[in-house]
């Protein structure tokens, strides 16, 4: 296991004021924020014998010191030849200049088309070279789609490879992942090894346990509710012998 450093001290005091950002965090649907963490969990035990890789997950990334309302979050960001280390934000003018080789992105529900491409472009215009999208509110399943600088026109992504069955994985070796999509998202080493847990079972799971939930509550609101109407006819009925004179409790 790689050691966790801080963050090295030999690149000067960092002075410069981040502003702030020209956009604000969308807020994660639950399938979304589940699947990033998985799959940031799997890139860093795939790298974790690597002291010269670097990976983190909705860490702020500000490629610009001339301007840094540019901020960028990846959901999973890898950066090959900076130290895994503990850091509050990525400021690529203290990293030497690094910027991350490769992203990935898990789409979310409420991502529109405009939110897409302007990632796209914030993140070509950053120097990112390759970025992994994976879709799991595709028609028919997930959909993981493979994005890199088009040879004919750096000024956008071509897609180099689409997965959307489990028999047409695609390789990211800067991730050290296979990846395919269809109905499950299956996710495995570049060696092989048993897939990372990432399937849309486990998800279901979830759901379901979230669903008895869900269902338990709403029942014992039923039952509150069946339980005051019948305290509140009881009450009536014995307002109804006060008046009456007479003293029976009534049950």
């Amino acid at each position: 296991m790689a050691n966790v450093q801080r963050m090295p001290t030999d690149l000067g005091v960092d002075d410069v004021v981040l502003l702030v950002p020209e956009e604000e965090t969308v807020p994660e649907h639950d399938l979304h924020r589940l699947l990033v963490d998985q799959l940031a969990a799997g890139v860093r035990a795939w790298f974790a014998g690597h002291d010269d890789v670097a990976v983190h997950s909705r860490l702020a990334w500000f490629p610009d010191k001339s301007d840094t309302r540019i901020r960028l979050d990846p959901d999973v960001m890898v950066v090959h030849g900076r130290p895994q280390a503990e850091r509050k934000s990525f400021k690529s003018w203290i990293e030497g200049g690094a910027v991350p080789q490769v992203i990935l992105e898990v789409w979310s529900e409420d991502d529109t088309g405009s939110d897409y491409e302007q990632r796209l472009q914030r993140a070509r215009a950053s120097g990112v070279g390759q970025v992994v999208i994976v879709d799991p509110f595709a028609v028919g399943g997930t959909m993981v789609r493979d994005l890199v600088i088009d040879p004919d026109d750096a000024t956008r992504y071509i897609a180099a490879a689409t997965s959307t069955t489990a028999e047409d994985p695609i390789e990211v070796p800067l991730l050290g992942a296979r990846l395919a999509g269809g109905r499950d998202l299956v996710v495995t080493d570049l060696d092989g090894g048993p897939p990372w847990p990432l399937t849309h079972d486990a998800l279901r799971l979830l759901a379901d346990a979230r669903r008895r939930l869900a269902a338990a509550s709403a029942h014992a609101e039923q039952e509150r509710t069946r339980a005051d109407r019948e305290v509140a006819r009881v009450e009536e009925l014995r307002a109804r012998l006060r008046e009456a004179g007479l003293d029976e409790e009534v049950s």
